[in-house]
């Protein structure tokens, strides 16, 4: 079910059309692997369905949903967000829009065979201007939205053993993947999902959505 909302748009006077790619910007970035790191150790619910991100109301996805930029193609100002690259193996690349009112990033980030797309909230203002959108909308197609308790999110996606990690103190994660099982196991899935959300006080304040092949 699409919800009513108003399409989101880019601010006219972001630097979204700017060639420049900044590693700063990359950096400042939160890191996106919960999702594969929880399932390698362990760590993830299976689930069969996949999740994308819900911008504009009037669309959907426009490529498969094994495809590494599906979980961002209904999403339109991803498309004119600020572009960055940065490290020297692959290099990482993506783009990104910062809601300065609100302090949440909506950013797709990846290299070679794991990239994914993630919204999150409570950031710091980017070490450079990127490009500014209202953000407060933003959800995922099966509902989810930032704020939401634990118990909110697994009465969406399921029951999850929520886990902590050393490297986020006082955050507590709930992962999912579509892969039943791992690429180097016979019959293993070559193509998968990983849905992680990230909890604060019982709030989310992070949604990842990783595409793995």
């Amino acid at each position: 079910m699409l919800f009513a909302a108003p399409a989101i748009r880019a601010s006219a006077a972001s630097p979204a059309a700017a060639t420049d790619v900044n590693p700063a910007v990359g950096e400042w970035l939160p890191n996106l692997n919960v999702g594969s790191d929880a399932w390698g150790k362990g760590r993830a619910a299976v689930v069969k369905r996949y999740d994308y991100f819900l911008c504009d109301p009037r669309l959907q996805p426009a490529v498969p949903k094994e495809s590494f930029s599906y979980a961002g193609s209904a999403c339109p100002i991803l498309k004119n967000g600020t572009p960055f690259a940065y490290g020297s193996a692959g290099p990482t690349k993506g783009r990104v829009v910062y809601d300065r009112t609100r302090r949440i990033v909506l950013f797709e980030k990846g290299c070679c065979a794991l990239r994914g797309v993630a919204l999150s909230t409570n950031v710091a203002p980017p070490p450079t201007p990127v490009s500014n959108a209202n953000l407060a909308i933003v959800r995922t197609a099966r509902g989810v939205t930032l704020r939401m308790t634990q118990a909110q999110v697994e009465a969406i996606y399921g029951p999850a053993h929520p886990y902590g990690t050393q490297s986020l103190p006082g955050v507590t994660t709930l992962s999912y993947t579509t892969m039943t099982k791992k690429q180097t196991e016979p019959g293993g899935d070559a193509c998968g999902q990983f849905q992680s959300f990230s909890f604060r006080d019982n709030r989310l304040i992070s949604i990842e959505l990783l595409a793995a092949c």
